[in-house]
């Protein structure tokens, strides 16, 4: 369907997907025929190409800065400053080495965990199936807009927040609900009320079909899918001080009163009571300054925190900050209802119960071996695997 040209093409906007489905065909000036190629065309220069975009720019600099400025780094800072100025390089050099290799080592390690919109990403797929020019088409997920007439079947990744228009479908919301099981959608419904996300009529971006097949009228794509204001949630996020971090910058501060005041105290001492040169009394006192700091404490919290992280990994959990994993140790309790996708998310056959015998594939058994032994087991597996579209 063309735009009138009196019009131009539509400019994004918010509209509430739960209207008429005659209403919303109007106000996105599409057709359940689909819309043109040239139309799809004009509207992907209005609404921006259908991906989930990372906000605020380059971040590297900023965490790369923070790794160099919180309060620890700063009392080596100065201690290698008063080191040159004692006539001290080599332990100077030494201090901004420790601080220089600390802040690269922690740096490295929270951008390997900065993935959370990438890890979005992957729930959108690359390809999807629309109605352009009246007919069938496969094109670039990315290239989807406003207006334009998914065709959804089992199996399938959905790449846009749609509205049904003919169909019925059994949908996985786990990635915004968080519950496993799969709900039933159908263009029969029409929910005005409530939630966006219960709409019975209604799919979402980065939702999976687990059953039946629909048409759907794209209204939201991009960052304004309910998958990108999760998204665009997790880069709003303000950081806080982690408990660990509030106890390094207090004990950065008792140092650094008492580094300075026994320097200071002993400037005095060595002048007039032990009769040294001005000159090599300042000396001396930096020297103690420079001693009463601890260099290999920031190396030692920061290689610390980077052995729980990796051993976080291997358990499958993302860390953003090495700081985060002092604060969930000191977490003792978790209160929370879900069960899903906060375990495995996953089901799976435990038992086979067949007129010739029970297998209970709990126990590790050797499937194939059973198999072989019980041919009724392997028709029942050709059975199911024939029935399935998986």
């Amino acid at each position: 369907m063309e735009t009138d040209p009196r019009f131009g093409s539509p400019e994004p906007s918010v509209r509430d997907a739960r209207e008429p489905i005659n209403l919303l065909l109007r106000d996105l000036r599409a057709h359940p025929e689909g819309l043109s190629s040239r139309e799809a065309e004009r509207r992907l220069v209005a609404y921006g190409p259908n991906e989930l975009t990372r906000q605020g720019g380059r971040r590297w600099p900023r965490q790369l800065a923070r790794q160099v400025v919180h309060p620890l780094a700063l009392l080596l800072w100065v201690a290698a400053a008063l080191a040159f100025a004692a006539g001290l390089p080599p332990l100077g050099v030494a201090i901004i080495a420790v601080v220089v290799l600390n802040a690269g080592f922690a740096f490295s390690q929270e951008r390997q965990a900065e993935h959370a919109v990438e890890a979005l990403r992957r729930y959108l797929p690359l390809q999807a199936r629309v109605i352009r020019d009246g007919r069938l088409q496969q094109v670039e997920a990315r290239s989807l807009v406003p207006g334009d007439v998914l065709v959804i079947e089992e199996g399938d990744r959905i790449c846009a927040d749609a509205r049904l228009l003919e169909g019925d479908l059994e949908v996985d919301l786990s990635t915004l609900t968080g519950e496993s099981q799969p709900v039933f959608r159908s263009s029969e419904f029409v929910d005005t009320t409530g939630p966006m996300i219960e709409a019975r009529d209604l799919v979402f971006s980065g939702a999976s079909c687990v059953g039946g097949e629909a048409r759907a009228l794209v209204h939201a794509t991009g960052m304004r899918t309910e998958l990108g204001r999760i998204a665009a949630l997790s880069q709003r996020v303000e950081e806080e001080l982690s408990p660990l971090e509030v106890q390094v910058r207090r004990v950065a501060w008792l140092i650094a009163l008492v580094a300075v005041g026994v320097g200071i105290l002993f400037l005095p001492i060595g002048w007039l009571a032990a009769g040294l040169p001005l000159r090599d009394s300042f000396i001396f006192a930096i020297g103690l300054i420079v001693a009463n700091v601890p260099e290999g404490l920031l190396p030692t919290i920061t290689l610390s925190l980077a052995v729980g992280v990796a051993a976080l990994a291997r358990r499958g959990a993302l860390v953003k900050r090495l700081s985060a994993v002092e604060t969930l140790g000191s977490t003792t309790v978790i209160c929370t209802d879900k069960t899903g996708t906060l375990t495995e998310n996953r089901m799976r056959a435990v038992r086979i119960w067949t007129p010739l015998g029970e297998i209970d594939l709990e126990d590790d058994v050797d499937v194939g071996a059973a198999v072989a032994a019980n041919p009724v087991l392997g028709f029942v597996g050709r059975t199911i695997a024939a029935c399935s579209t998986a």
